[in-house]
C-alpha cells in the first residue's frame, strides 16, 4: 500500500522523503481546510445566481429559501456524480456540461451583434498583451477605488486555495500524459474556455449598454451581479431557453466541481490507497456533503463580503507551502534529470 493522494508529496524533497511526518499532517491539513474555503466559497458566488435565473424562469421571489433549495439539488447532483466515480459520473457531466456551453456560446455570437463581438474581441486581445505587465502592476494609488482590494487579490487568493486541488485532480485523471503536456492543457484550455466566455457573453453585455438597450451597470450596481446576468441574458431571443440552458451550466459546473473536491478531499484524508484506486465511495459521499455547510452558512451569515473575506483567511496559509511546494518541485525534476 502507499499514501493515499496527499498534497504533501509535492513537498516530497523537503519533508526528506518522507510524506507521513508532523510537517507533512500540517501541511495537508493546511490544504485541506484551504479547499473547504475555497469550494465552499465558489458555491457561495454560484448559488446566488443560480437562484435570480431560477426566480426568472419561475416568477418566485429570489429568497434564502430559494438558495438552500439550489444548494441541496447541487449537492444531490454531485453526490450522485461522487457516487459513480471518475468514469461514470464525473466525466459524463463534464462532457455534457461543455457542449452545452459551446452551443450557448455559439446561439449568443450567432443571434447578438457578431461583428462588433469578435472586433472587440480581436481588440482586447491586442490591449492585454499590449498593456501585460502594466497592468498586473495596477494598485489603483490615486482614484482609491478598492477594486484591487476587493477583485483582483481577492481571485489571487481564490485560485491560492483552489490551485492544490485543480493541480491533484488533474494529475489523478492524466496518467500517461507528460508535465508539458499537462501544464499546456491546463494554461491553454483554461485559458481559452475563460476567452470565450468574456469575449461572447461580455461583449454582448457591453454592446447592450453602449446602444443603450439595457442599463447594464445601473442594474449591477442596485441590484448585484446575479440580476445583471439576468439582464443580459432577457435580451436575447427565446429568452427563457437561454437562461434555463444558463442556469444547468452554472449548476452542472457546481456539482462537476465540488464532486472533484470531495473525491481529491477524500484522497488526502484516507491513510493507504493502491495506485489507480479511488477512495471509499462513503468517504467522497462524507466530503461532498460537508462541502455543502459552509455556503449555506456564509450566505445566511453575511453574503459576498463574508464569502470574500473567508476565501481571503484560507489562502493565507497556502501562500507559503505554495513557495515550499515550487522549490520541492524544481529539486525532484533536478534529481530526475541531473
Amino acid at each position: 500500500k502507499t499514501q493515499g493522494l496527499r498534497f504533501s508529496n509535492s513537498c516530497y524533497y523537503l519533508l526528506g522523503g518522507r510524506e507521513n511526518t508532523r510537517t507533512g499532517r500540517v501541511i495537508d491539513l493546511l490544504f485541506m481546510i484551504g479547499l473547504l474555503g475555497g469550494a465552499g466559497s465558489s458555491l457561495g458566488f454560484s448559488t446566488p445566481m443560480i437562484a435570480a435565473l431560477l426566480a426568472r424562469l419561475t416568477g418566485i421571489d429570489t429568497s434564502f429559501m430559494l438558495e438552500f433549495f439550489i444548494v441541496f439539488i447541487s449537492v444531490c447532483l454531485f453526490s450522485i456524480s461522487v457516487w459513480y466515480g471518475l468514469r461514470k459520473g464525473i466525466k459524463r457531466l463534464s462532457d455534457f456540461n461543455i457542449w452545452l456551453a459551446f452551443f450557448l456560446l455559439a446561439f449568443v455570437l450567432i443571434v447578438g451583434p457578431s461583428t462588433f463581438m469578435l472586433k472587440t474581441s480581436l481588440n482586447s486581445l491586442g490591449l492585454m498583451f499590449e498593456n501585460f505587465i502594466r497592468m498586473n502592476s495596477w494598485t489603483d494609488p490615486f482614484t482609491e477605488s478598492a477594486f484591487v482590494e476587493d477583485w483582483t487579490i481577492f481571485y489571487w487568493a481564490w485560485w491560492i486555495a483552489y490551485g492544490p486541488f485543480v493541480g491533484l485532480f488533474v494529475t489523478r485523471i492524466s496518467r500517461g500524459r507528460t508535465i508539458r503536456q499537462v501544464i499546456f492543457g491546463m494554461l491553454a484550455y483554461g485559458s481559452i474556455g475563460c476567452a470565450l466566455f468574456y469575449m461572447t457573453l461580455g461583449n454582448y453585455g457591453l454592446h447592450l449598454q453602449l446602444t443603450g438597450v439595457a442599463d447594464i451597470t445601473g442594474k449591477l450596481a442596485q441590484q448585484g451581479a446575479p440580476a445583471a446576468i439576468v439582464m443580459i441574458l432577457d435580451t436575447l431571443p427565446m429568452a427563457g431557453i437561454a437562461i434555463a440552458a444558463y442556469a444547468l451550466i452554472a449548476l452542472v459546473l457546481s456539482a462537476t466541481t465540488y464532486d472533484s473536491a470531495s473525491y481529491i478531499l477524500a484522497s488526502s484524508a484516507t491513510r493507504h490507497m493502491t495506485p489507480g484506486t479511488d477512495p471509499a465511495r462513503w468517504h467522497r459521499l462524507f466530503w461532498a456533503l460537508a462541502l455543502a455547510v459552509l455556503p449555506l452558512t456564509l450566505m445566511f451569515v453575511g453574503g459576498l463580503k463574508v464569502v470574500q473575506t473567508a476565501t481571503l483567511v484560507v489562502s493565507l496559509p497556502l501562500l507559503a507551502v505554495g513557495v515550499l511546494m515550487s522549490v520541492s518541485l524544481l529539486k525532484q525534476l533536478a534529481a530526475d534529470h541531473p
